[in-house]
């Protein structure tokens, strides 16, 4: 049994292997060619570019690792079948499910090896990866955000046209308060805003203030300073950063502070969230989906095995695409986007399975 299990094994990891090289250097090809006029227009250095397609391949190897195991499963199955290598596997005691607990359990080993790559290395490579790209590529600053918009739990939203990191200021800000009824009391509209010990003091601040719901108070104000008003400018930053290159710590506090601040937000950055966590599931349940394939096919073993199983594997990543966008609207939850398309294919290649062994 030992052997078998060795041989099983082996044999999936050399075709899955060579399959993640070739599709993560195509990756990189369409990466490369996708920035060529950048490139040719901005004369930068070969050297460099090397070093951003070597940021990028820990993100290509993660991203083609589900597939290429698919791959790898299905062809060693397949290769069983039309080799007629099953049937003294099977004459000799071994049980179609003992054959296929090494990839199961291969499955299990290779999703928590991929959560730990994308947390301790993916996760601060990609962080690299973006001051890089915005280096070579001209994007936008990673310490100066523009276009934000922020509420808090005080009954205060503002909106600021950019957001400077180095001296934590906003440029531009307009502040508005509101009662619970959503009618606006008060509304600062200011050149500028930077925080000093633990508040916001705005320059050249216009102050509007509503007085009995029918005139208002203007009033003109070289610095002004609203008590309640002290969001941390760390909100300022995180509304620009995606929650993809933070580490999971920091996404747990930022989409806690977010769910009281901004409740739509929240919802469409927690279904990332909770999408990345998940997302070397797909190594596990693409694998199932293969083994739990039915692989007797009279001609063309192969061909059919991968059709059959890429056709559900095409299923699992519309699913997941389709509660992707029902999660960022609010239609299900965001963990609920996430788990729905697992079981969804799951059962669907459970189903397929059952029905094979009957035809």
């Amino acid at each position: 049994m030992k052997i078998l299990t060795r041989y099983i094994i082996s044999s999936i990891l050399k075709v899955a292997i060579i399959a993640i090289l070739m599709f993560a250097l195509i990756l990189a090809a369409v990466e490369l060619f996708s920035r060529m006029d950048a490139i040719m227009n901005g004369s930068i250095p070969a050297l460099s570019i090397i070093y951003y397609l070597l940021l990028s391949i820990p993100q290509y190897l993660l991203m083609v690792a589900s597939i290429s195991f698919l791959f790898a499963v299905t062809y060693f199955l397949s290769s069983l079948t039309a080799n007629n290598e099953l049937i003294p596997i099977l004459n000799a005691g071994v049980s179609p499910a003992r054959l296929k607990f090494p990839i199961i359990v291969l499955a299990g080993v290779l999703t928590v090896l991929g959560s730990v790559f994308q947390e301790e290395a993916v996760i601060r490579i990609n962080s690299r990866r973006d001051v890089v790209e915005a280096e070579l590529f001209g994007s936008s600053s990673t310490r100066d955000y523009r276009n934000l918009v922020l509420e808090d739990s005080d009954g205060y939203m503002i909106y600021t046209q950019r957001f400077q990191e180095s001296t934590e200021t906003v440029f531009s800000p307009v502040l508005l308060k509101y009662d619970d009824s959503g009618s606006i009391l008060m509304r600062i509209d200011a050149s500028s805003a930077y925080w000093d010990d633990g508040q916001w003091i705005f320059t050249d601040a216009s102050v509007y203030e509503i007085k009995d719901g029918s005139w208002v108070e203007t009033s003109q104000h070289a610095e002004y300073s609203e008590p309640l008003f002290d969001v941390d400018p760390s909100l300022f930053r995180s509304q620009n950063i995606s929650i993809d290159t933070m580490d999971r710590e920091t996404a747990k506090a930022y989409l806690e502070g977010l769910e009281t601040t901004n409740r739509n937000t929240w919802q469409e950055r927690a279904t990332e969230y909770y999408r990345r966590i998940c997302s070397p599931l797909a190594i596990f349940v693409l694998m199932f989906i293969s083994s739990a394939m039915n692989y007797r096919f009279k001609k063309n073993v192969l061909l059919f095995s991968v059709i059959q199983s890429l056709s559900i594997a095409v299923i699992y990543y519309v699913a997941d695409m389709v509660f992707s966008i029902m999660g960022n609207q609010g239609v299900v939850t965001p963990i609920g986007a996430v788990i729905w398309p697992i079981a969804m294919t799951l059962l669907l290649s459970l189903v397929l399975s059952l029905l094979g062994r009957k035809i």
